[in-house]
């Protein structure tokens, strides 16, 4: 605990680096700009040392006296900001220009000149070279800035937001597992209660829901690790839940079905269809005397592919959008949709009383069609 706080971050250590580099590098280009054509080398140590004396007082203004101003007002903290960082760069400066003088035994702005004029003689040749020499000047102090700035600046911070963004899709993955995993129980406790209402008044049926159950669990097991699957296995599976619902209700549900065979080979999230099918029967068409119909449809809109699942049962008392925060199935898809790909995909539905509910969904093309690599990225 002691040592963490007495030793930099290796976060301000990067920035330190930056700023001095910064600096530097800036100090060097006037540097050698000046020994060139002054013919004197004395001047690119002295402007690189100058240089990073800039570049550490801005840093110590970044740590220790900027952050003080944001409790006041954004307009007061820049104008204080501007105001501080005049201040310390006159200061600095005035230290390094008369440091510079002592060294160099030149004139200071306390002593100056007195003399004549002066006359500085520069070679034709160093004239002659100066265009060349002002392009390639600034070459090596920009190459190692942009190198420094990359591997002590750029590249760590990069590396923790690419760590922060795997750290999410860790959490939003869990919370998408813990939600398919809910609604699998739910489903074969539903099922289950279906069949059981056959086995005394038809044996035979129940015998052929209990196999269409079997197939429905073997397609869950297969797809445990699958974040997608093809709409045409949803499909299948969808079916094979109202098999066991027709085998109940008999005539008094009708299924339809308007799917164009080639967007059968769609991504989607396995298990999105049949929680809302099984909402249309249970809370739609049962509750209806007659029965009704449930139906499901699916076409493009641009590139997303929209599915809808509707019914012609009773309706939804009430606000329709409250559905989605009662029981199990539609909520299920609601916040699997929108772990998934956010808000903006969050389902939709709309409900009349005694005309039936249609619940809308919309998935972008995350992994291409049937054969591509169907993982969540």
């Amino acid at each position: 605990m002691g040592q963490s706080s007495q030793q930099p971050s290796s976060a301000l250590r990067g920035q330190a680096m930056v700023a001095l580099g910064g600096g530097a590098s800036i100090g060097l280009q006037l540097g050698l700009t000046q020994a060139y054509f002054l013919g004197r080398w004395g001047p690119i140590l002295l402007s690189s040392i100058a240089g990073a004396l800039f570049g550490g007082a801005g840093l110590v203004l970044w740590v220790k006296v900027f952050p003080r101003f944001n409790r006041l007002g954004r307009a007061w903290a820049v104008s204080l900001q501007g105001l501080c960082a005049v201040v310390v760069m006159t200061s600095i400066s005035f230290l390094v220009s008369n440091l510079v003088a002592f060294l160099t035994r030149s004139t200071t702005m306390f002593h100056p000149y007195s003399g004549g004029n002066l006359i500085v003689e520069i070679p034709a040749w160093r004239v002659a070279w100066g265009p060349f020499v002002a392009f390639a000047l600034p070459i090596l102090p920009a190459a190692f800035l942009v190198v420094m700035a990359f591997n002590r600046g750029w590249w760590p911070i990069f590396q923790l937001e690419k760590r922060e963004t795997h750290a999410r899709a860790l959490a939003a993955q869990a919370q998408f597992e813990a939600l398919r995993a809910q609604i699998n129980p739910h489903f074969l406790f539903n099922s289950l209660n279906s069949i059981a209402q056959l086995i005394s008044t038809d044996p035979a049926q129940a015998e052929k829901c209990v196999e269409r159950l079997a197939e429905v669990f073997r397609y869950l097991l297969r797809t445990s690790n699958q974040n997608f699957v093809s709409l045409g296995d949803e499909l299948e599976i969808a079916d094979a839940y109202l098999d066991i619902e027709r085998a109940r209700f008999g005539d008094r549900l009708q299924v339809s079905l308007r799917v164009d065979e080639a967007l059968r080979r769609r991504w989607v999230p396995p298990l999105i269809l049949q929680p809302l099918v099984e909402t249309a029967v249970r809370h739609g068409v049962s509750c209806k005397i007659g029965g009704g119909e449930v139906w499901i449809a699916a076409r493009l809109v641009g590139d997303e592919l929209e599915l809808t699942v509707g019914d012609t049962g009773v309706g939804i008392a009430g606000e329709a959008d409250s559905a989605f925060t009662r029981g199990v199935g539609l909520r299920n898809v609601h916040d699997r949709l929108v772990t998934l790909f956010g808000q903006r995909y969050a389902p939709s539905i709309e409900s009349a009383s005694g005309s039936g509910t249609r619940v809308t969904i919309r998935l972008p093309r995350v992994a291409g069609e049937l054969g591509d690599h169907g993982e969540l990225h």
